[in-house]
Parts: C-alpha cells; sequence; structure tokens
C-alpha cells in the first residue's frame, strides 16, 4: 500500500471490549479471512473482494496447516517480505527494520504501510492486531470505492495510484478471488471479469463466466472468527 495518496484516518475508542483473544486461542483458524469475511457482509462491500485483498497483500502457506492463508504477522519493507510466526516476533521484526533505517514498512493482514496510515493507529501493537487491521483495509477501499466509483479501480488504487501496476494488481486480486468463490462452494465473484479488469466495474446481478488458475489453496473463513470480526465491524463504523 506504498506511495497512495490518500490517506484515511479512524479513531480506535478507547473502552473497546476485546474479543480477539477467543479467536487467537484456535490455531487453525484463518484469522484474517474470518474477520474479512464478516466485514464484507456487515458493510456491502463484494462477497469475497475483501478476503481476495488480503490474500494478494499477505497471502502465505501455513507450514503447520499447508494451506494458503493471510498472515496476520506479515511484515514487508520494499521488496523484502516477512512472515514471522508469532506477533511477539512481527514486532521485533518491525523494530529491527526501525533501527536499520528502513521506514517503508507494510505490517498485518492487510499489509497496511505504517509511513502512509500507521497514525491510525494507537500503537503498532495495534496495528498488527487482525480485527483493527482488516477494519482499516476495509475503510480504506471502501474510500477508494466513492472516490473512484468503481470497485475494480479502488482495488488498484489500493495497492498503487500508477496506472499499470493498478491494473497488474486487480488482475491478481481477480484471480484469487474466483478460485476462494469456487473453493468455498460460493459461484464466481459478483462482478465479471471484463468489468473488473477491462473498464469501470459497478455490482451487477451477473456473476463471471471464468474461472480461476487454480495455483492458490485456499481456506475458507472459520465460524470462529465472529468474535473478533464483530469487533473489527464496530471498529470500522466508529462505535
Amino acid at each position: 500500500m506504498s506511495g497512495l495518496a490518500s490517506l484515511v484516518r479512524f479513531i480506535v475508542l478507547g473502552g473497546l471490549a476485546l474479543a480477539w483473544p477467543m479467536v487467537a486461542a484456535a490455531s487453525t483458524i484463518d484469522r484474517c479471512g474470518a474477520i474479512a469475511d464478516q466485514i464484507e457482509r456487515a458493510e456491502d462491500i463484494p462477497s469475497g473482494l475483501l478476503q481476495a485483498l488480503a490474500l494478494a497483500e499477505s497471502g502465505y502457506k501455513d507450514p503447520a496447516q499447508g494451506d494458503h492463508r493471510a498472515w496476520p504477522w506479515a511484515v514487508r519493507a520494499g521488496a523484502d517480505g516477512f512472515y514471522p510466526t508469532s506477533k511477539a516476533a512481527a514486532l521485533a521484526k518491525v523494530r529491527a527494520l526501525r533501527q536499520a533505517g528502513r521506514s517503508n514498512i507494510d505490517v498485518g493482514c492487510m499489509q497496511i504501510n505504517l509511513g502512509y496510515h500507521g497514525s491510525a493507529f494507537r500503537s503498532l501493537e495495534d496495528a498488527f492486531e487482525p480485527a483493527h487491521n482488516v477494519a482499516y483495509g476495509a475503510r480504506f477501499l471502501k474510500q477508494l470505492q466513492r472516490e473512484t466509483g468503481s470497485w475494480a479501480r479502488a482495488t488498484g488504487r489500493y495497492h498503487s495510484a500508477e496506472r499499470d501496476r493498478g491494473q497488474a494488481y486487480r488482475a491478481r486480486v481477480y484471480r484469487i478471488w474466483q478460485d476462494l468463490r469456487r473453493r468455498q462452494g460460493r459461484g464466481t465473484p459478483v462482478l465479471s471479469a471484463a468489468a473488473f479488469l477491462g473498464g469501470p466495474a459497478r455490482l451487477a446481478g451477473s456473476a463471471a463466466t471464468g474461472q480461476g488458475d487454480g495455483a492458490l489453496r485456499v481456506i475458507s473463513p472459520a465460524t470462529g472468527g465472529r468474535a473478533g470480526a464483530a469487533e473489527a465491524v464496530a471498529v470500522l463504523r466508529g462505535h
């Protein structure tokens, strides 16, 4: 998410009930995906789009489960990507990068750039919390959709304001989205491939007919993520 001109800010209110430990205790849960799934339902984001975007940003093959999933502790600094196995290790990695003079750092499920968006969080620890990280990514995507009038262009802008880079990213996200929907048994995306990749894309009743390339094995969000998802929706709505 580096290099974006727009900056979305939101306030995480004090006193927010932290239900996330209920989710963190279950190591087999796709934390980022479960939260993204619930936010999509609550905030009228096309089903699967936020999940696909998270996979494009921080997708990682979990060595314990063998599945690709968005990784809550992912860290990227420029071209260097890291996938620490815990939040503590992720925090240590960011601090080490900063000590080494690195400032262009993306973190978490949605790879939020700390340089452009870090002030949206109360602390570095908060930026890594999946509920807060995904909620911020969703809010940013929705703002870009309002600005561009298109979920397709918003997806490209989430990654880069440069036309070619944004277009390539849209294509990648769409392939992941198709594959995710098929593996979840939910059919094809609500936006056609032609609309999403070739021009202004808007919500439509017809589904895409194309198939994903099948290169990514993903898992369906588990229902156990709803506690964290409820917190994320509350954050997104400013409650």
